[in-house]
C-alpha cells in the first residue's frame, strides 16, 4: 500500500516531462514496480524473500555483537541500547551461567538485543557492582524484556544481584497450541532458521574472562533471535492500521501483551506432531530445571499452554457499608454481608440504604485514646481500582507486610490490619511481587535469616533411605521387567546393608520406608526476621512494618492510594496505648513462645 502511494506521487511529479505516449510507459513501469514492491513488502513475500534469504537454513541476519567486561563499557552499551530503543521499547533477553556438580553459579552473562541488530553482551560476573544505567534498564516496566523463559532468568538476576527484573514477556505466550516451546523450535517454526544449539557451547566456561567467538556468536543468537521471533509472532496477532505512528503501533503491541508481561509460562507436555527436523531433536531444551538450567528433554513431548494462576476477584472488595456507634459517631466501614450479620442479630439497625449505614445497640470496646489519622483511616470510603495504575476491572488483594512475617507478629499486630491489604491488578501484583524479593534478600543478610534453599530446608531427603525404597520398589513391581544382571545389583545392594537374605517380605516392609530427615539447623527466615526486629521491642516492630511500606512506596509509586494511608499508620504516639502489657510479654518470650520444635521424622 505505501509503495504504490509513494510510485504515484513519483508519477505525478514526473508526468509534465513527458508526452502521451511516455506518460503511459511511465505509467506501466511505475505499476509494474509498485506492485513488486508492494508484493516483497507484503507479509506472503517478506516470507518468500525471508526463505529466500535463508535458504542455507542458517541465521543470516545482521548483528553487531558488542562485550562489554567492565563498567565503563557496560555504560556505553546501555546508552547505544537505549537509543535504539526510544520508540518501540523491546529487548531481547537471555542469560547464562555455570553449573558446577549440579549446583548453579551466580548468572555470568547478560545478553540484550535490539531491533537494530545490536547484541550486548554483559559479563556481569566480572563487575564490582552492578552500573546504576544497567539496573534501571533492567527495572523499567515500561521496557518489554522478552525470550523463553525469561521470569526464571529476571529471579536469578534478583537472587544474585538483587535487581528487580520487570517487564518479561514470554514469547510462547503467542505460540499456537501445537508448536514446541523451546526457542529452537519457535525460531525454526516463524522463521524457518536453524538455530545452531551445540551442547558443547551451552556447557562452556562462561565465566571465562575472554569469551571465545563460539560463545559470543552463541549468546547473541539466543537474544536476537528470541526479539526475531517476537516480531513474526506478534505481526500475526495485533493489526494496525497501515498508516499509524510508531507510537501507535507500538502501543497497540504492548497493549496486547500488557496482560501476560511478568506472568510465568509453564508447559504441560503432551504427544503432538514435533516441529523440528530429526538433526534438531538430541539437543532440544524445553524446559529447565530447579536451578534454571535447559534440561535435554524429548522433543516430541510439545506444549500445551498453562499458565501460572492469580486468583483476582471481577466484584468489589469494599462495599463502603459505615458501621456507627450509638452515638452516631462513625467507628468503621464494612462489608455488606457484616451489616446484615449485624442487623440480623438484633446488634444493629439500618438508619440509611444509600449509602449503607448501620447503627449499634450496644456500646462497643473502643480505645479511646487511638484517635487521629489512624483512626480515621478505618472510617474512609475506599475505591476499588488498583491502587497503582488506577484500573477498576480485576482486583488482588496485595499484603503490604508479608505473611511469612505477619504471621510471627504478636495477636495485636495481626489482627485488624486492613491498613496494609491494598488492591492492585494482575499485573502490579506480580510485579510487587517479584519486586518484594530485593528486600527479603536484605532482611536475610541484615537478620543473619537464610532464605529457604537446598541447605535451609526443614525436612530433607536420606539419600540411602531413598535408595532402599527405589530398589524395593523396583524389586516388587518391575522385577520381571528389570533385566537380570540389574535386578542383580539391587539385591546385593540391599543385602550389603542388611546383612540378610532379601526376602518378598522385607521388600514389603522397605518399599515404604521413610526417607525424610528434620533439618536440626533450620529456622523459617520470617521467624527470624521477626525475632531480631523484636529485640528492639516495640518499636523494632514497628521499624519491619515501616521498611515494608516504604518498599512498596519506592518500588510501586502507587498512584491511588487511600486517603491517609501512611508508612507510619498506628506508630504515632498514642500507639503506645494499643500495646499492653500481655504485648509486652510476648515480646520479650517471642523466641521461646514461637520458635519451632524440631525433631526427627520417624
Amino acid at each position: 500500500m505505501l509503495c504504490f502511494f509513494l510510485t504515484f506521487v513519483s508519477y505525478n511529479r514526473n508526468m509534465q516531462r513527458f508526452g502521451s505516449r511516455s506518460q503511459t510507459a511511465v505509467a506501466v513501469m511505475a505499476g509494474l514496480t509498485g506492485i513488486g514492491l508492494a508484493f516483497f513488502t507484503s507479509r506472503s513475500g517478506s516470507k518468500l524473500l525471508r526463505r529466500f534469504l535463508s535458504s542455507s537454513k542458517r541465521p543470516t541476519w545482521d548483528m553487531t555483537v558488542r562485550v562489554a567486561r567492565n563498567e565503563s563499557q557496560c555504560v556505553a552499551l546501555v546508552n547505544d541500547l537505549k537509543r535504539d530503543i526510544d520508540i518501540c521499547k523491546v529487548l531481547g533477553f537471555d542469560c547464562e551461567w555455570v553449573k558446577v556438580e549440579n549446583v548453579r553459579h551466580p548468572v555470568a552473562l547478560l545478553q540484550l538485543a535490539s531491533h537494530e541488530g545490536r547484541c550486548g553482551l554483559f559479563q556481569i560476573h566480572l563487575y564490582s557492582s552492578v552500573p546504576t544505567p544497567l539496573q534501571e534498564l533492567l527495572e523499567d516496566t515500561t521496557i518489554m524484556k522478552v525470550g523463553v523463559d525469561p521470569f526464571h532468568d529476571a529471579k536469578y538476576l534478583s537472587n544474585d544481584y538483587g535487581i528487580n527484573v520487570t517487564g518479561t514477556y514470554d514469547i510462547r505466550h503467542l505460540v499456537d497450541k501445537e508448536v514446541a516451546g523451546s526457542l529452537a523450535s519457535i525460531v525454526y517454526t516463524e522463521l524457518d532458521v536453524k538455530l545452531p544449539k551445540n551442547v558443547a557451547v551451552r556447557v562452556s566456561n562462561w565465566e571465562a574472562e575472554e569469551l571465545s567467538e563460539e560463545q559470543q556468536v552463541y549468546a547473541a543468537n539466543d537474544a536476537l533471535a528470541s526479539l526475531l521471533a517476537f516480531n513474526k509472532l506478534i505481526d500475526k496477532k495485533v493489526k494496525v492500521p497501515f498508516f499509524s505512528t510508531k507510537e501507535d503501533q507500538w502501543k497497540k503491541i504492548h497493549d496486547h501483551c500488557a496482560p501476560l508481561i511478568d506472568i510465568r509460562y509453564v508447559e504441560k507436555t503432551k504427544n503432538v506432531q514435533h516441529a523440528l527436523p530429526p538433526s534438531q531433536n538430541p539437543i532440544l531444551p524445553l524446559e529447565r530445571d530447579q536451578s534454571g538450567q535447559p534440561k535435554a528433554t524429548n522433543p516430541t513431548l510439545l506444549g500445551k499452554r498453562s499458565y501460572t494462576s492469580i486468583p483476582y476477584r471481577k466484584t468489589p472488595l469494599y462495599d463502603n457499608a459505615f458501621m456507627l456507634a450509638p452515638d452516631g459517631s462513625t467507628l468503621c466501614t464494612c462489608d455488606f454481608k457484616k451489616a446484615e450479620w449485624y442487623v440480623s442479630k438484633g446488634l444493629a439497625t439500618v438508619v440509611e440504604t444509600e449509602p449503607m449505614k448501620i447503627q449499634l445497640n450496644f456500646q462497643p470496646k473502643v480505645n479511646r485514646s487511638l484517635n487521629g489519622p489512624s483512626a480515621e483511616y478505618y472510617t474512609i470510603a475506599k475505591e476499588n481500582r488498583c491502587v497503582v495504575c488506577g484500573r477498576e476491572d480485576s482486583y488482588v488483594r496485595k499484603k503490604i507486610v508479608p505473611h511469612e512475617y505477619r504471621k510471627h507478629f504478636p495477636e495485636c499486630m495481626k489482627n485488624h490490619q486492613c491498613h496494609d491489604i491494598l488492591l492492585l491488578c494482575a499485573h502490579c501484583h506480580v510485579r510487587s511481587n517479584i519486586s518484594d524479593h530485593s528486600l527479603r534478600v536484605e532482611l536475610s543478610r541484615q537478620c543473619n535469616a537464610p532464605l529457604a534453599s537446598e541447605e535451609n530446608v526443614k525436612v530433607t531427603e536420606d539419600k540411602t533411605n531413598k535408595s532402599i525404597r527405589s530398589a524395593a520398589r523396583a524389586l516388587l513391581n518391575k522385577s520381571n521387567k528389570l533385566p537380570e544382571k540389574r535386578r542383580k545389583e539391587l539385591i546385593n545392594m540391599l543385602s550389603d546393608i542388611f546383612q540378610t537374605e532379601i526376602t518378598s517380605d522385607l521388600l514389603e516392609s522397605l518399599k515404604d520406608i521413610d526417607i525424610s530427615i528434620t533439618n536440626q539447623s533450620y529456622a523459617p527466615h520470617g521467624l527470624t526476621v521477626v525475632e531480631h526486629f523484636a529485640k528492639g521491642g516495640i518499636r523494632g516492630l514497628m521499624n519491619l512494618e515501616k521498611m515494608w511500606r516504604e518498599h512498596f512506596l519506592k518500588v510501586m509509586e502507587p498512584k491511588y492510594l487511600p486517603p491517609l494511608w501512611s508508612v507510619n499508620h498506628y506508630h504515632e504516639h498514642e500507639k503506645e496505648f494499643y500495646f499492653d502489657s500481655e504485648f509486652l510479654e510476648k515480646i520479650k518470650f517471642i523466641s521461646e513462645s514461637k520458635r519451632i520444635p524440631v525433631e526427627r521424622q520417624h
